[in-house]
C-alpha cells in the first residue's frame, strides 16, 4: 500500500509550490471556482460547473468536499484510488477535508504548513489575487492556526527559506514512506 500525504495550511503558505517540487503524483481536486491566471485544468484543479459538482456529490463519488470562499472543492474516490495505486501521492486540502480523507484513508500522513500572516498576505498578492480576495481568504487564518495540533507534523515555511522547507518536508515524507517497507 502506497502512502498518501495530506497537506493543509492557510492560503499563501506555499503548499502547492513546495509539494510540486517534492512529489509528482498529486491527487487533483474538483473545484467550481474560475481558474486563476496560469492555472491548467486537470493539473491545478479539475474546473467544473456547480451542476456537475452537485451531480458527483449526489452519485456519492466525492470522498471529500468543502465550500471555501463561495466555491466548492472535492476529491473523487476514483482519482484518489488511482493516484495511490501508481505510487505515493499527495493531496492539498483544508482541515475539514483532511478529517474526511482520514476517515477513508486512516494511514495517511497529515502535514500542516504555515507561514506568518503578513508573509501569506504578500504571497497571495504576488500571485495575482486581489486585495479583497486575499482579505476574504485570510479571514480563516487564525482558526486554521488553531487546528494545527490535529496534524502529524507542523512545518513553518519561512520566507526566503524555500530550499530549507523542501529539505524538511522531503525528510518527513521519506521517513514516513520508509516505514511502509520495514
Amino acid at each position: 500500500m502506497n502512502k498518501l500525504i495530506v497537506i493543509t495550511g492557510p492560503s499563501g503558505s506555499g503548499k502547492t509550490s513546495l509539494m510540486r517540487q517534492i512529489m509528482k503524483n498529486e491527487v487533483v481536486s474538483f473545484t467550481t471556482r474560475m481558474p486563476r491566471q496560469g492555472e491548467i485544468n486537470g493539473v491545478d484543479y479539475k474546473f467544473i460547473s456547480l451542476e456537475k459538482f452537485e451531480e458527483l456529490k449526489e452519485q456519492g463519488k466525492l470522498i471529500e468536499q468543502v465550500e471555501y470562499s463561495g466555491n466548492y472543492y472535492g476529491i473523487d474516490r476514483e482519482e484518489l484510488e488511482y493516484r495511490t495505486s501508481i505510487g505515493n501521492a499527495f493531496v492539498i486540502l483544508d482541515y475539514h477535508g483532511m478529517q474526511q480523507v482520514k476517515k477513508v484513508y486512516p494511514n495517511c500522513v497529515t502535514l500542516f504548513l504555515y507561514t506568518p500572516y503578513h508573509k501569506a498576505y504578500k504571497q497571495m498578492i504576488q500571485r495575482g489575487d486581489t486585495i479583497e480576495k486575499v482579505q476574504q481568504r485570510l479571514k480563516t487564518y487564525t482558526q486554521e492556526m488553531k487546528n494545527k495540533e490535529y496534524y502529524d507534523y507542523v512545518i513553518r515555511n519561512n520566507s526566503g527559506k524555500f530550499d530549507e522547507s523542501i529539505k524538511v518536508l522531503t525528510s518527513i515524507i521519506e521517513s514516513e514512506v520508509s516505514r511502509l517497507h520495514t
